[in-house]
């Protein structure tokens, strides 16, 4: 599995409620679920311009979870409405065709009931992790395979559930998932894959499942403003063209460092939401390349500085707050930077999770985007708070 594996289970597993004398502290369940469903169509490799001719269209997957129903003995089990979480091992099957491989995910999950009528359950449940064992684009053996370029990719889904409590211990989960794949441009080609189906899971209590509290309205919560300074770093992968075939091997398949100092100041304005406005100070180290052969192609020379690589925007964000776990969408927008074709688009988005890990360090792991869905690179990030409560 990914080195990365350690981090994520820091990054998406919340530490468990810690039960004071009025609570029993957390339940304990096991979930196994099988789904199949449909692959979505969003580029030509899974439309058909494959081996076999075919559009991949469907799948087959199965899962394993361990998780932990929370108890009410804290504040933010009862503005969630007494949520579980816990952490996950997927396996999914592409039907008909083999140049996908067979992936494996690990992932952390967030289980948010909405709404409660008898023995049913009604919840909006979120994963978050990170797969291996694609078979990735390769020129000689995979040609084709202009979905993944890497063996390795981000897990990400979402979608409605229902529950229902069949017994004591046992009880039937049906949802509805969307799921979304991608390595955020850590290797190209990178066309990613969605896909979207139905899951029926069996669900087993280790435990009795604790007695839920009278829920109770929470209103007491920090209203100052804090400061959040955070490091991140990834790698961007380009094949970038150069019309001298004397040349051109030099610049295919290159990773360039992507970096990126955040200064933000934010602040609560309810219980589980929070806003957030500052800078990032970001650095790309492709932008010489880009220069020179920029220049190449119109028959110029031309170099870059250190200097051209740096770049500063301002952006706005909104975060959840779950606990010590922090979903985060930021929109930014360039305001100084060297302009040469290929570099990334001045407006660009962030997604991503961070874990508060110790006090007020915190790490996490971030996709950034542009134009609302098309993947640039990851941000493996840590950071520290100043002013949280």
């Amino acid at each position: 599995m990914s080195k990365g594996l350690p981090v994520l289970i820091l990054l998406l597993c919340a530490v468990s409620a810690q039960a004071g004398d009025d609570f029993p502290g957390p339940s304990n369940f096991l979930r196994g679920g099988y789904q199949v469903g449909r692959v979505l169509a969003t580029n030509d490799f899974l439309s058909g311009d494959n081996q076999n001719g075919e559009p991949i269209d469907s799948f087959q997957s199965i899962r394993l979870e361990y998780g932990w129903q929370t108890d009410g003995s804290q504040d933010w089990h009862h503005v969630y409405g007494f949520p579980s979480f816990g952490i996950g091992l997927y396996g999914s099957d592409y039907i008909g065709t083999e140049e996908l491989g067979q992936p494996t995910s690990l992932y952390g999950f967030f289980d948010w009931p909405l709404a409660r009528s008898g023995r049913w359950t009604f919840s909006f449940d979120l994963a978050f992790g990170l797969t291996n064992n694609w078979r990735p684009y390769d020129p000689v053996t995979n040609p084709q395979n202009t979905a993944l370029g890497l063996g390795r990719s981000v897990h990400i889904e979402g979608g409605p559930s229902a529950e229902y409590r069949l017994a004591e211990r046992w009880a039937l989960v049906g949802s509805i998932t969307f799921t979304h794949f991608s390595n955020g441009g850590t290797q190209l080609p990178n066309h990613g894959l969605n896909q979207i189906g139905p899951l029926l899971v069996l669900k087993h209590d280790t435990q009795l499942p604790v007695v839920r509290p009278p829920r109770r309205h929470i209103d007491q919560y920090d209203r100052g403003w804090d400061v959040t300074v955070t490091g991140s770093a990834g790698k961007r992968n380009l094949n970038l063209v150069i019309e001298d075939a004397g040349t051109r091997g030099d610049y295919l398949n290159r990773d360039y460092f992507i970096g990126n100092l955040t200064v933000g100041v934010g602040r609560r304005f309810a219980y589980k939401s929070r806003c957030v406005f500052g800078l990032d100070l970001g650095y790309d180290e492709s932008v010489g390349d880009l220069i020179e052969l920029d220049a190449f192609n119109r028959g110029e020379n031309a170099h870059g500085t250190t200097g051209d690589n740096f770049e500063l925007a301002p952006f706005a964000g909104y975060e959840i707050l779950a606990h010590n776990t922090h979903v985060i969408v930021h929109l930014g927008y360039k305001v100084l930077y060297k302009d040469v074709p290929g570099r990334l688009p001045r407006f660009y988005q962030r997604l991503g999770v961070k874990q508060f890990f110790h006090e007020n360090m915190f790490a996490g792991l971030n996709v950034r985007f542009h134009e609302l869905g098309s993947a640039d690179n990851l941000e493996w990030t840590v950071g520290y708070a100043f002013g949280r409560e």
